[in-house]
C-alpha cells in the first residue's frame, strides 16, 4: 500500500497561492474546504487569510453563498432533492442558513417543484426485480422527504405494487426447509406457524408439511421438547416448578401433549 507524499511546507505566500491554485484546479471547492487544504501547507494563518479573501476577490473562489446556489442549481437540474443537498453542502462545511437561503432562492427563482421531481426520476427509473423497501431507499438516498416518496409510490400504478423485500424472500422461501431450521432451534409447531407467517411464507400447508415430517421421522417434536426442557433447572417434584416448567414449553411452542409427556418423564 503506497504512502501518501507529506506535503511540502509553504516557505512564501507564493508557495500558498500555488497550493490553492493546484486544489482548484482539480475541482470546484469552498472556502472550508480549501482552507482546510491550506492549513497543511502552512500555519501562518495571515498567508492563508490573505490569500482566501484574495482568491474570493478575484473570482477564483466562490463565496459560500454563490457555491451554494451552483450546487442547488445542479442538484435540481439532476432531480435531487433538498435533503441530499443539506446533507452535501453541511459536509463541505457550508451553514445551514445559508444552504437553506441558496434552496429557496434557486427553487423560487426557477419555479421548481420538488415533488414533480420526484415523480419524474419515478417515471424514468426501471422498476424490474425492485422491492419497495429499495425503490424507497434509492427515492430517499436523492434527497427527497419520506412523505414525499411514499406518497409518490403509492400513486405509481407499478410502484404501489412491488412488494417488500421480506415478501420476495418469502416467496423464495422452502417451507419445509424453513420448518426444519426453527425446529433445530428447538421450537414447538406453535411457534414455528407464527415465525413463518410474520415472514410472510405461505402456511396454507403448514399442518400437511409437519405431519409429513414427523411421519417420515425428520421432525421429533418430543423428543425437541425433552431438549428445550433439559435448557432449564426445573425441580419437577415442586408442583410450582412444575407449572413454570408448563409454561416455558408452552411458551415455545409445543403442545399439551408434548409437555404432559416431557413432565411426566
Amino acid at each position: 500500500m503506497f504512502s501518501q507524499r507529506p506535503v511540502k511546507p509553504a516557505k512564501t505566500i507564493d508557495n500558498v497561492y500555488g497550493s490553492a491554485f493546484y486544489h482548484l484546479e482539480a475541482k470546484d471547492r469552498t472556502i472550508d474546504e480549501l482552507r482546510k487544504k491550506l492549513v497543511a501547507k502552512t500555519d501562518n494563518q495571515e498567508w492563508i487569510d490573505t490569500v482566501l479573501e484574495d482568491l474570493i476577490g478575484r473570482g477564483y473562489l466562490k463565496s459560500d453563498k454563490n457555491f451554494a446556489i451552483n450546487f442547488v442549481e445542479m442538484a435540481f437540474s439532476g432531480e435531487k432533492g433538498s435533503q441530499f443537498i443539506l446533507s452535501k453542502l453541511r459536509e463541505k462545511g457550508i451553514n445551514e442558513s445559508v444552504i437553506n437561503e441558496a434552496i429557496s432562492y434557486v427553487a423560487n427563482r426557477d419555479e421548481v417543484c420538488e415533488i414533480a421531481l420526484l415523480n419524474n426520476r419515478l417515471a424514468n427509473m426501471n422498476l424490474d426485480s425492485l422491492s419497495n423497501d429499495k425503490l424507497y431507499a434509492t427515492l430517499t438516498k436523492y434527497g427527497f422527504k419520506s412523505s414525499d416518496v411514499r406518497e409518490a409510490m403509492k400513486s405509481h400504478p407499478i410502484a404501489s405494487a412491488l412488494p417488500s423485500k421480506m415478501q420476495i424472500k418469502a416467496d423464495k422461501a422452502d417451507i419445509v426447509k424453513e420448518i426444519e431450521k426453527l425446529a433445530r432451534k428447538l421450537k414447538g409447531k406453535s411457534v414455528i406457524k407464527r415465525e413463518l407467517k410474520q415472514k410472510l411464507i405461505d402456511i396454507s400447508n403448514f399442518d400437511e408439511e409437519i405431519e409429513k415430517l414427523e411421519m417420515d421421522g425428520s421432525i421429533d417434536f418430543y423428543e425437541n421438547c425433552q431438549a428445550r426442557l433439559d435448557k432449564k433447572r426445573f425441580d419437577l417434584s415442586n408442583s410450582k416448578d412444575k407449572s413454570k416448567a408448563y409454561a416455558y414449553l408452552y411458551s415455545h411452542g409445543f403442545s399439551s401433549d408434548e409437555i404432559k409427556e416431557t413432565l411426566s418423564n
